[in-house]
C-alpha cells in the first residue's frame, strides 16, 4: 500500500500523508481526524489487518469520519479475508482489495470490490480493451476467477471454527515461548488481532540468527513481501520499537492446516534457538563491555 501510494503521489508533491501508528499497532485516530478536518482528503486507505502483527483496524469509525469529510475509503483486506468474517453490508467501505491465495485460492488472482455508485476518478490500471468495465483491460483469467470463488465458498463454510482453533493454537505458541524465554514480548494489540499471526521480539537475539538456528521452522523477520529486505520492519519502527528490537523480531504465521503437534515442536525449536543464539553472542557482548 505504501509503495503504491508513493508512486501515485510522485507527480503531486504533498498529496500523500502517512498516518502515524500507536505503540499497539493501531492507527492514530487523532491524526486521521486532523487530516480529514483539512477538507481536502480524497481517499483514506488502511489495512483491515496488518500482515506483520495481525492487528485489526476498526474500520467503522474510520469510514464514518471519512465520509463525513467527503473522502472515499479503501481497505486492503488481503490478510483478513478467509480468516475472519467481514460483512460489507455493515462495514461501509467504498473499495476493498483481496488476494485469493490467502484463503486457499490460486496464486496470481485477486479482486477489487467497488461499492455500487462509488465515483472512481482514477485511470485504468491497464488500458486497451473494455474488460472489467474499462478499469482493467486484458483477457480475463477465467480459471483463476473460478478458483477464487470456489476457495472463498470453501473457506466461508468453516470460517468460525477455523478462526477459533487457530486462535487457540497461536495463544498456545505465545504462552509456551514467553514462559520459557526471558526478555521476549508479543507485539501489537492483543485483543484485536488475526487468529494466525504472532510477532515476537527476543531481546538480544537477532531474528536472522534465530531463524538460522531452527532450520525446520518456517518463520520470517518481516512480511513475506518484504523478505530479503536489508532494513528492519517499517511497521515495527512506526510502532516505536528501536532498530535493534525490530531486528530481533520474528513473525510466525499459522493456518487451517496447523496442528497442536506442530505448535509444540515449533515452541521447543524457538526456545532452543533463542537460548543458543544468546549463548553464542554472550562472549561478544562481554568483550565489548571490556
Amino acid at each position: 500500500m505504501l509503495e503504491t501510494a508513493r508512486d501515485l503521489a510522485q507527480n503531486e508533491p504533498g498529496s500523500l500523508t502517512v498516518l502515524p501508528m500507536r505503540a499497539d499497532g493501531l492507527v492514530e485516530t487523532v491524526a486521521l481526524e486532523e487530516e480529514l478536518g483539512r477538507g481536502d482528503v480524497g481517499l483514506v486507505s488502511l489495512m483491515a489487518a496488518n500482515n506483520e502483527t495481525g492487528v485489526l483496524t476498526d474500520l467503522t469509525p474510520v469510514v464514518k469520519a471519512a465520509h463525513a469529510a467527503g473522502a472515499l475509503v479503501h481497505t486492503d483486506a488481503t490478510q483478513m479475508i478467509g480468516r475472519l468474517p467481514l460483512d460489507l453490508s455493515e462495514v461501509d467501505v467504498d473499495l476493498l482489495s483481496l488476494s485469493a491465495h490467502k484463503f486457499g485460492g490460486p496464486q496470481g488472482i485477486g479482486a477489487l470490490f467497488v461499492r455500487r455508485g462509488t465515483p472512481l476518478p482514477f485511470r485504468p490500471l491497464i488500458t486497451g480493451g473494455g474488460q472489467e468495465k474499462g478499469w482493467r483491460a486484458g483477457t480475463l483469467n477465467v480459471p483463476g476467477i473460478a478458483g477464487a470463488g470456489a476457495a472463498a465458498a470453501a473457506a466461508s463454510r468453516d470460517l468460525a471454527d477455523d478462526a477459533a482453533r487457530v486462535t487457540r493454537l497461536r495463544d498456545q505458541l505465545e504462552h509456551m515461548v514467553t514462559t520459557a524465554v526471558d526478555g521476549c514480548r508479543i507485539n501489537g494489540q492483543q485483543t484485536l488481532r488475526l487468529p494466525g499471526v504472532a510477532s515476537i521480539t527476543f531481546a538480544g537475539a537477532p531474528a536472522d540468527a534465530v531463524m538460522a538456528a531452527m532450520p525446520r521452522i518456517a518463520a520470517s523477520d518481516g512480511s513475506a513481501c518484504a523478505s530479503g529486505a536489508p532494513t528492519p520492519s517499517h511497521v515495527l519502527l512506526a510502532m516505536g520499537l528501536s532498530r535493534e528490537e525490530a531486528e530481533c523480531t520474528v513473525r510466525f504465521s499459522l493456518g487451517y492446516a496447523t496442528t497442536e503437534e506442530e505448535i509444540a515442536a515449533t515452541a521447543e525449536a524457538v526456545v532452543h534457538a533463542v537460548h543458543q543464539v544468546r549463548a553464542a553472542m554472550a562472549p561478544t557482548a562481554g568483550a565489548a563491555a571490556h
